[in-house]
């Protein structure tokens, strides 16, 4: 992965209002705490893999993606320091005692399914379609970055809930039916730009009312059919 162009992005950034800088900041920083959050997410994944004896080639995936995360945390750190002009760095990540959960082929799938098939596709999605609406050139070559890995990284939970319904009996296939029902709420999908909302789309920001409509887009024009085509093996 590329670094980021922070001269480039700085000319971008010293245009704005100073609230809307310090917002545009926040967003970004608020990015990176989740990016750091899921490289836990994906080491879990990997000793869940672990655990049910997944085949070699997943493993080493789930690995990657850990790695993948830690780039986009760099990235998104980054972008924050410029807009904020102040160096950051991550905080303390509270893990549960529990972080592993139950480790039965219910469990881990049920998880892979909400957060990979479902989180990491509507992920995927929102960063794709934040590229093409961004109006920083520095930004959209960070977003095509974070769109292009959490497509893999998705990819991948599909192929392990694929391979899992392949080994395991019905109660896992249930697990999966209850996981997409829990997790597919799509919202109100209507959605048009204010002025406010457009600095922050051009600056990589999604506001809630835009992530929303692109998540209830991913569910129905992603996973339904991809659901759709795993269950009817």
């Amino acid at each position: 992965m590329k670094q980021l162009d922070a001269s480039e992005l700085q000319s971008y950034a010293e245009r704005l209002e100073p609230e809307t800088r310090k917002s545009i900041a926040s967003a970004w920083l608020s990015a990176a705490l989740d990016e750091h959050a899921s490289i836990a997410a994906f080491s879990r994944f990997s000793l869940h893999l672990i655990a049910l004896g997944a085949p070699p080639q997943l493993l080493g995936a789930a690995h990657q993606a850990a790695l993948d995360e830690l780039e986009h945390t760099k990235l998104c750190f980054a972008v924050y320091e410029v807009y904020a002009s102040e160096p950051a760095a991550p905080s303390p990540l509270h893990l549960p005692k529990d972080l592993l959960g139950p480790l039965t082929p219910e469990a881990i799938v049920g998880a892979a399914v909400a957060e990979g098939c479902v989180g990491e596709t509507i992920a995927a999605h929102e960063a794709g379609q934040l590229a093409e609406l961004c109006e920083v050139e520095a930004l959209q070559r960070v977003l095509k970055q974070i769109a292009q890995d959490e497509q893999k990284h998705a990819e991948l939970a599909w192929q392990f809930v694929t391979w899992a319904l392949s080994r395991y009996d019905a109660s896992v296939r249930d697990a999966v039916v209850d996981a997409f029902a829990a997790t597919c709420v799509a919202d109100d999908q209507s959605y048009s730009a204010s002025a406010e909302d457009s600095a922050y789309i051009a600056h990589g920001i999604a506001p809630l009312k835009l992530k929303s409509s692109l998540r209830t887009a991913a569910i129905a024009e992603v996973i339904t059919p991809l659901r759709e085509a795993l269950l009817a093996r």
